[in-house]
């Protein structure tokens, strides 16, 4: 079925294994002198080992005024040649084929990056980046396109394989090809061909100087995806272009390519293949791709020759390995969460680019799951992410592991979380931890709610409790009321409600997404917080989807409020001193949070054995710190 994926293609000369492609994504694994550390050789060398036949490095910047971040890495010195050929001898050594991805930020320079003035196609700023852009002369062009291919020749003397060149994503080359920011009335604005001159100019100049056998990719956006951006019947015109100058391959992004989980998977491949029917050379296509299914009919709808899998590759590093092997159920699939891959202020400290559910990724070479000193009988009470991920890994290292489920599956909260249309890939991190403890002889039973006898009769040298949260019930006159339900009641389906009216009291991620949910099928909400915005803690682009969403759908939000009282339909609530009223509800949905559901633990302060509290049974957090403080303890133990 997958054979497709696994037939060996070309990108010039270059013969590549297979048609699986890890894209060029910031690792993170880089210093502030713009040099890869040495995880960053771990992280590269474990996609290559996992089977990823062309890997295209995180953006390598040409001209240190091009810099778009503290710690990008450079390639636009000599001094960065070493690195760089240590990167490549370590991907070339598992197996795998290396691009240097070539970039310069342009207007997008990063705040405190440099302190070499911005430049650009125009004068025209972007906000939180550069104050001033400096237009470049026709001059001027001519000494960038000379960076470019001294960057070029840099990385043909590192090992690299080929370069591609980042015409994307609003970077300077990308302003000079986008008819919404390109504003010159030289050669270089105005038609398609005059604002694609500069990247056919750096075409052909690499291959001059790196020779015709030195293969070359473009990576353009696509549909720039806002109103006055280029379209992908531009994109196409313009990959035509660079054919003609000698590219050996386009690499079709679009306008955003960071997307969370709102995005449907695979969206783009309907606008890669519309640049594919017009090229004669092998087009790379990416886009949310995050299934062995996806991409192989990707292949054969003649989308695209090579699928690039971005998140999906730091999400599970052995992806092609696990397809060809037929291990489908052992793939990581990724969620779209953006939770420890995109937003740095989400990374444990010190570290860089790593996934939620997947915390081994950027941890290669560091965390080995090696037989445990002394083999022990473990319990685990609650079969959430945590608790899961905790029984494998202690399987694997050799413990003999029983998890306890109350209920009659695993998943815990974690489970309720995928029931929104657009979460339900959560459900598949659920079965692959599933899958793991079958592998590694982990024994999960359902519908037993342990208690301390059971737990000492098994004759347990260790328990962990990972049994989760509980809804926070303040104490608010009327919330026994009838009409009062919870929001995880809500999202079981186990709550009807009389009417489409409905109040929703708190406006964190659970509540918003309740909210959303019910609005699928009709209701018109009202959401009720003490904060000022709606789901503070959740990634910025999941909330600005989120609560884009719920405005469109007519949702009402009263922030900066205190509930004082529920009514049969209604409640009074504080505001700025005054006290009001909101009535006419048909159902009122309870979402004040989350405390940690320490009840067990409490009870078994004569257990013989150590007891552990993992995940939100220690501290009521999010998923991505449960499954961490699981694998962390199940690493030690």
């Amino acid at each position: 079925m997958y054979e497709l994926l696994f037939k060996p293609g070309k990108i010039g000369n270059l013969e590549i294994g297979n048609r699986f492609v890890m894209p060029a994504m910031d690792s993170h694994y880089t210093t502030t002198e713009h040099q890869f550390t040495h995880q960053a050789l771990n992280y590269y060398g474990e996609r290559a080992k996992g089977g990823f036949g062309l890997i295209i490095t995180e953006y390598l910047c040409v001209s240190e005024e091009g810099l778009a971040g503290k710690t990008q890495a450079g390639i636009y010195d000599d001094r960065f040649v070493p690195m760089l050929a240590a990167l490549t001898d370590r991907i070339h050594s598992e197996g795998g084929l290396v691009f240097a991805q070539l970039h310069h930020a342009g207007r997008l320079q990063g705040a405190g990056a440099t302190l070499l003035p911005a430049v650009g196609a125009g004068h025209i700023t972007v906000p939180g980046k550069a104050e001033r852009v400096h237009e470049l002369t026709g001059e001027e062009i001519g000494e960038m396109i000379r960076k470019f291919v001294r960057a070029a020749e840099r990385a043909k003397k590192a090992g690299f394989d080929g370069v591609e060149i980042h015409g994307a994503h609003g970077y300077l080359l990308a302003q000079f090809l986008s008819k919404g920011v390109n504003k010159r009335v030289d050669e270089y604005g105005g038609s398609i061909t005059n604002r694609a001159r500069i990247v056919c100019q750096l075409i052909c100049a690499v291959k001059a100087a790196c020779g015709t056998d030195f293969p070359v990719c473009v990576r353009t956006s696509g549909d720039e995806g806002y109103h006055g951006g280029n379209s992908i019947e531009d994109a196409a015109a313009q990959a035509m272009l660079f054919e003609a100058a000698g590219a050996d391959a386009v690499h079709i992004s679009c306008g955003d390519p960071i997307r969370p989980y709102y995005t449907k998977t695979a969206f783009n491949m309907e606008n890669v293949k519309k640049v594919k029917s017009v090229l004669g050379i092998p087009v790379i296509g990416v886009g949310r791709i995050n299934d062995p299914s996806q991409a192989v009919c990707a292949l054969a709808a003649g989308c695209t020759d090579f699928v690039a899998l971005g998140r999906q590759s730091i999400c599970d590093p052995h992806f092609p390995e696990k397809v060809k092997e037929g291990r489908l159920g052992e793939i990581y699939t990724c969620t779209g969460c953006l939770q420890r891959c995109f937003y740095s202020d989400s990374f444990e400290e010190g570290e860089g680019t790593s996934c939620m559910m997947n915390p081994f990724s950027g941890k290669e070479g560091l965390w080995i799951v090696g037989p445990a000193d002394q083999k022990k009988r473990i319990g685990i009470v609650g079969a959430g992410p945590a608790g899961l991920q905790a029984a494998w890994i202690l399987a694997e290292r050799g413990h003999q592991v029983k998890v306890f489920e109350k209920d009659k599956t695993a998943g815990g909260q974690y489970r309720l979380a995928s029931v929104p249309s657009m979460k339900q890939d959560l459900a598949k991190t659920i079965s692959t931890y599933l899958e793991f403890c079958k592998k590694y002889g982990a024994e999960v039973v359902y519908g037993i709610k342990a208690d301390p006898e059971q737990l000492k009769r098994e004759g347990f040298d260790s328990v962990i409790l990972a049994t989760g949260a509980v809804p926070v019930i303040p104490n608010i006159e009327g919330i026994e009321g009838g009409q009062v339900c919870l929001a995880q009641e809500v999202l079981k389906c186990e709550k009807q409600f009389t009417g489409k009216n409905l109040l929703i009291l708190g406006a964190g991620l659970v509540g918003a997404e309740t909210a959303e949910f019910l609005s699928e099928y009709g209701n018109h909400v009202t959401l009720v917080d003490m904060l000022s915005q709606a789901a503070p803690l959740a990634p910025r682009k999941v909330r600005d989807r989120l609560v884009r969403n719920l405005e469109g759908s007519g949702a009402r939000f009263v922030f900066d409020s205190r509930v004082l009282k529920i009514k049969q339909d209604g409640i009074d609530y504080e505001k700025n001193g005054t006290i009001k009223q909101l009535s006419g509800y048909d159902g009122i949905i309870l979402a004040f949070g989350a405390r940690p559901n320490r009840e067990l633990h409490e009870l078994l302060t004569d257990f013989g054995g150590q007891v552990y509290c993992i995940g939100d049974a220690l501290e009521a957090g999010d998923a991505k710190k449960a499954i961490y403080e699981a694998t962390q303890l199940a690493m030690q133990l």
